[in-house]
């Protein structure tokens, strides 16, 4: 998988916060959403909006076309779930995840490894009473810090393509310290 960007490592800068590297100037069209205590940035289209939740331990991000502070709910957008782990293997958990949702779905799972992150991929539909929903998943495990990144990117079947050509820009740019 191509990246613009998947990471900015901070060699020389692993103890300053990410607020203090310089990202790339963003795509047209978007903007970096900064999150200073993941030390980690992640694209947001011009206009969508963007929220965070922490919920037994697990950290939540969404960048989202609709406004979900709102409704709670939205149709197109991403979720970032953030998890340590103590004893288990970061690694282990993104590919069994990945898998599962794979096989679940009948489709192909990909992995691959960019500087120290081990990925895990694949692109599934989901079909309930509302309508079929497209999502790309991705987990990125850090082993030094047992972290995992749990993205998924959806959208309703029918908006998939135009919505799938922003989640893969936010996907292919993902700014993320090897430190956390």
């Amino acid at each position: 998988m191509k990246r613009l960007a998947i990471l900015i490592l901070a060699s020389a800068l692993y103890a300053q916060p990410l607020v203090a590297l310089e990202l790339p100037k963003p795509p047209s069209g978007f903007a970096w959403q900064e999150i200073p205590e993941l030390k980690a940035a992640f694209l947001r289209p011009d206009g969508w909006f963007f929220k965070q939740e922490n919920s037994k331990g697990t950290m939540a991000y969404f960048i989202t076309k609709e406004d979900i502070s709102k409704g709670g709910e939205f149709s197109t957008g991403l979720t970032v779930n953030v998890f340590h782990f103590k004893k288990d293997s970061a690694v282990e958990h993104g590919q069994a995840l990945i898998e599962k949702m794979a096989a679940n779905n009948h489709v192909q799972s990909a992995s691959h490894t960019v500087g120290p992150f081990q990925e895990f991929s694949c692109q599934l539909k989901n079909t309930d009473a509302t309508g079929t929903i497209e999502m790309y998943a991705l987990t990125v495990a850090n082993p030094k810090t047992n972290t995992l990144y749990l993205f998924m990117f959806e959208s309703p079947e029918h908006d998939w393509e135009a919505s799938w050509k922003q989640g893969k820009a936010i996907i292919d740019s993902l700014a993320i310290d090897d430190e956390y």
